[in-house]
């Protein structure tokens, strides 16, 4: 605590979102400061403060305590399979940086804490957070969400044009094994502070919340959340169908499990957080002339979806799918309209994007209409960055145009 929070105070940063216990204080204080005096000992050292100098940040950054002695848990590598996110939640509560190692939702000391105060100010700027703002990628192992995690972190307004506190923020980037993403562990190689990675299975709701309350610990936030998680085929397991005689229950229940129950279900885990970023948000707007925005969840829905727009059939499991999230979304976005710090819900449809998903249905598409990843990055994120409440709700093309239900 006490090393993290000299860090960013010698680097004109705030560490913000993290809410240490007294007793945990207590611990970094005393690991610090070393022991008081017993009663009817010497007189009792005099206790520092976190705006120490330089020099005394430097020793204590660089240092390492003795062995015995009690480091609070910020070297420990903490699991959540078994039960064991609960204690260490309640018995390590300022942990300081997360991995996806250790199982899901697992988290590691900070390397930046192994530098000297005088290193940090060498630390480029854009690798620093200067803003409290959290965005959430969930499914950016590779392709869209990857390209959106890279640019949240690397373009100068995160994209995000509409929504200015997003630039030099936070990111966290969930998926099922981040640790087999060698995009993503290049990513947190070069920004170590803002770039948190989580296990996170939408099938699987003990890791979304175990995702989930390590988010509340690490940030207490999450003001974007962009689900990119979708399955549409799966070699030798499924495929999209072009007869009803090609229909397969499990296969027809897994793309309603990715596609539909998935994304709600990590709303339904991440809801306090984005509330709590619209609560702050408001209260950081008041007096500053700038108009507060909504937490926003953005969710890739598919053109294919739409009934009105559904002229050729087929794709049974995949169409229904994204037509039941579609409707499930709407619903979200009418219940936390009315709640006292609302959260805005849009749809979106990347088009025919260069990915491992459209590969094997390429060769029809028209020429121009086939797009990059960083091109469809790009288009998503402008629009996400310019809807707020007022169009919660509602589904949009990559133009930002709106697509009939």
């Amino acid at each position: 605590r006490a090393g993290c929070s000299t860090l960013y105070q010698h680097t004109q940063c705030f560490f913000t979102g993290v809410r240490f216990s007294r007793a945990a204080r207590r611990r970094c204080n005393s690991a610090r400061d070393g022991p008081s005096a017993t009663p009817g000992g010497s007189q009792q050292r005099p206790r520092r403060t976190l705006g120490n100098t330089s020099a005394d940040a430097s020793r204590w950054i660089g240092s390492r305590p003795a062995p015995g002695t009690d480091r609070g848990g910020v070297d420990d590598v903490v699991g959540t399979r078994g039960g064991t996110l609960e204690g260490s939640l309640r018995t390590k509560p300022h942990l300081t940086t997360f991995t996806g190692g250790g199982g899901y939702g697992g988290f590691r000391r900070s390397r930046s804490l192994a530098v000297t105060a005088a290193a940090a100010a060498s630390i480029p700027t854009s690798r620093i957070p200067t803003s409290p703002h959290v965005s959430l990628v969930q499914g950016a192992s590779r392709g869209i969400g990857l390209e959106m995690v890279r640019q949240l972190l690397e373009q100068p307004n995160a994209s995000l044009g509409g929504r200015p506190a997003a630039a030099g923020g936070y990111v966290v980037a969930t998926c099922r094994d981040p640790a087999a993403s060698a995009g993503l562990t290049a990513l947190h190689l070069a920004y170590p502070d803002r770039l948190t990675l989580l296990a996170l299975d939408v099938t699987d709701v003990a890791s979304i919340e175990a995702a989930a309350a390590a988010v509340t610990l690490r940030h207490g936030r999450v003001d974007v959340l962009a689900n990119t998680a979708a399955v549409l085929h799966v070699p030798g397991e499924m495929a999209p169908e072009t007869s009803i005689n090609r229909i397969d229950e499990e296969a027809m229940m897994k793309s309603f499990r990715v596609n539909a129950m998935g994304p709600v279900m990590v709303v339904k885990a991440f809801a306090p957080l984005l509330m709590e970023a619209t609560a702050r948000s408001g209260a950081a707007a008041e007096g500053s002339g700038f108009i507060a925005r909504p937490a926003m969840v953005a969710i890739l829905s598919a053109r294919v979806s739409s009934i009105g727009d559904n002229s050729l059939g087929g794709w049974y499991s995949y169409r229904a799918s994204k037509t039941a999230l579609n409707q499930l979304t709407k619903n979200m976005a009418i219940e936390f309209s009315r709640k006292r710090h609302p959260v805005s819900f849009i749809l979106l449809h990347p088009g025919t994007v260069n990915t491992g998903l459209s590969a094997p249905f390429q060769r029809n598409v028209p020429e121009g209409k086939l797009f990059t990843v960083e091109r469809a990055a790009t288009q998503l994120l402008e629009i996400v960055g310019a809807k707020g409440q007022e169009h919660s709700g509602m589904f949009f093309a990559w133009d930002g145009q709106e697509i009939e239900w």
